[in-house]
């Protein structure tokens, strides 16, 4: 109840004597009688003070009154006595000077008839907002039980805040929408700049994004808002960011219920990856869904320290919509006797689970049913999510689809990481084709042997090009590229056939190697892998 409502309440007589319109939109919490000088410590805030100036001796007393109400928050002062004097002006003007609303309780209005309508109206409001705190409470667990209970917080959301909103991820993926899913662009475009704002929430664009936060950038889901929340009022704010939060919570508790599948999923991944016995292998590998004619392909990351497995998890979130489309009708979420994902929709998405295991540096998981090209959906993942790292490298290695076992794609795996490792990139995702390469020879050179053989046939061109500022690597490497034809090299550089042969003419005096030689080409082409 506003102060503004009271005036509009049929109390006869009660006058308002000093109180700006903008101080009139405050909020009665309860009502208060005092006769005490100093009644600021039995006020909590948002009280209407019922005095009858009881404490007033003389004029410099209302001074002290008015300061230690509006010091305790209450909402105004309602002033009067039996003798139907007029409000002494000392206190009119410590009101004032204090913004504290001031009402005339005239001598036919008792504080108690005042007080009790007073209590009527605010226990009827609170009734109301307990009832519609509970309804919505009941709407929740209804829709829970359904498995689809984030739409409705969003909806619910949406309509105490009046404006739509989204849930995304950090790849882009959109986890739920109380109005039309963004389009593609700006959700693209939305995530980029939210990984790079760091500090959150944030005004991204037109829109406003908190994070419902998982500890990671890379792993958080960020609850997206039209509007710029700078402008909107305390109560939207708080809104908002307990609204973040409880999705939070709510995202965990899901995470709670999958935990044992997840238990026996990085068994098996262990087992698998330590040699364990057959017959283990085949039981875990059966409770999780993976059975003995499923296709499986392994993947191995690693990242930051001590989020390897929550970074893995999050990405095979976001590629699982497919793999989960791929699944046989009896491994797919929810289905009696399911593996991953089984038991009631999680309202955060139909996805499967997948078995997971963290390692000392990293972290392996199995994909049943894996897409097509797992390789290149999570090079497009990896790609918008970059920005999240900040100095932070990021390597995954994809075993094969056709291996022979689980054992077998597992290795590769953890072999195309070693070299995605071995890699300066930022981010690497290199794939169980570049196993039968030599990418994998380099990978496995110890680092002193691999900079001593870099710098031992490639220094030479590397400190006449400081020298002369001249290009000599740069054309080695497109000679090289372009299998040693002249013309098609001198094409791809916009140079003239002359000019090319004059500078492989000084590479090969500065090596002291004829380009001509087989040997020498892969000497120096595997000396350029090296960089």
């Amino acid at each position: 109840m506003r102060l503004r409502d009271l005036l509009a309440t049929p109390m006869p007589g009660l006058e308002l004597l000093t109180g700006a319109d903008a101080l009139l939109e405050r909020e009665i919490s309860w009502v208060a009688t005092t006769d005490l000088l100093d009644p600021g410590r039995y006020l909590n805030g948002g009280e209407l003070v019922l005095t009858g100036l009881v404490w007033r001796r003389e004029p410099r007393d209302s001074e002290r009154f008015a300061r230690a109400v509006a010091e305790a928050g209450a909402a105004a002062v309602a002033a009067g006595d039996a003798s139907g004097a007029p409000i002494p002006p000392d206190l009119i003007r410590a009101c004032r000077t204090h913004r504290t609303p001031l009402f005339r309780v005239p001598t036919e209005l008792a504080f108690a008839t005042l007080t009790e309508h007073l209590a009527r109206q605010l226990s009827a409001e609170r009734a109301a907002d307990i009832g519609s705190v509970l309804e919505r409470h009941g709407r929740l667990v209804s829709a829970s039980a359904a498995g689809t209970a984030l739409a409705p917080i969003l909806e619910l959301l949406a309509q105490d805040v009046g404006m739509p909103c989204w849930v995304l991820t950090p790849a882009g993926r959109p986890v739920a929408a109380s109005h039309e899913p963004m389009p593609p662009a700006e959700t693209e475009a939305t995530v980029r700049e939210t990984l790079r704002a760091g500090q959150l929430p944030a005004r991204i664009r037109r829109r406003s994004v908190f994070a419902i936060s998982s500890g990671s950038p890379l792993t958080d889901w960020y609850l997206v808002f039209d509007g710029d929340y700078e402008r909107w009022d305390p109560r939207r704010q708080a809104l908002a960011s307990k609204a973040a939060a409880v999705l939070a919570i709510e995202r965990e508790r899901l995470a709670a219920r999958r935990e044992p599948l997840r238990q026996l999923g990085a068994e098996l991944v262990r087992l698998v990856a330590e040699d364990g016995g057959a017959a283990e292998i085949a039981a875990r590998a059966d409770l999780v869904g993976v059975g003995s004619d499923t296709e499986v392909q392994a993947l191995a990351l690693a990242g930051p320290a001590g989020q390897s497995g929550a970074i893995l998890r999050a990405l095979l979130e976001d590629v699982a919509e497919e793999v989960r489309l791929r699944l046989p009708a009896a491994l797919k979420p929810g289905a009696p006797g399911s593996g991953p994902g089984s038991g009631p929709g999680s309202g955060f998405g139909s996805e499967p689970d997948f078995p997971i295991a963290e390692f000392t540096d990293h972290a392996v998981a199995l994909v049943p049913c894996p897409p097509p090209d797992v390789a290149a959906q999570l090079r497009d993942l990896l790609g918008a999510m970059a920005a999240g790292l900040g100095r932070e490298r990021l390597a995954i290695g994809v075993g094969s689809r056709r291996a022979a076992g689980l054992r077998a794609t597992v290795d590769e795996a953890r072999h195309a990481l070693r070299i995605g490792r071995a890699r300066s990139d930022q981010v690497s995702v290199i794939g169980h084709e570049e196993l039968a390469s030599h990418v994998l020879l380099l990978s496995g050179l110890p680092e002193d042997v691999r900079v001593a053989y870099r710098d031992r046939l490639l220094g030479p061109l590397r400190a006449y090009d400081a020298l002369h500022r001249s290009d000599l690597e740069a054309t080695l490497e497109a000679f090289l590229a372009c299998s040693t034809s002249w013309t098609r090299c001198a094409e791809q550089m916009h140079v003239h056939v002359n000019t090319l042969r004059y500078r492989v003419a000084r590479i090969e005096e500065l090596t002291g190697r004829s380009l001509a030689d087989l040997e020498t080409q892969v000497d120096l082409f595997l000396a350029l892998r090296l960089r």
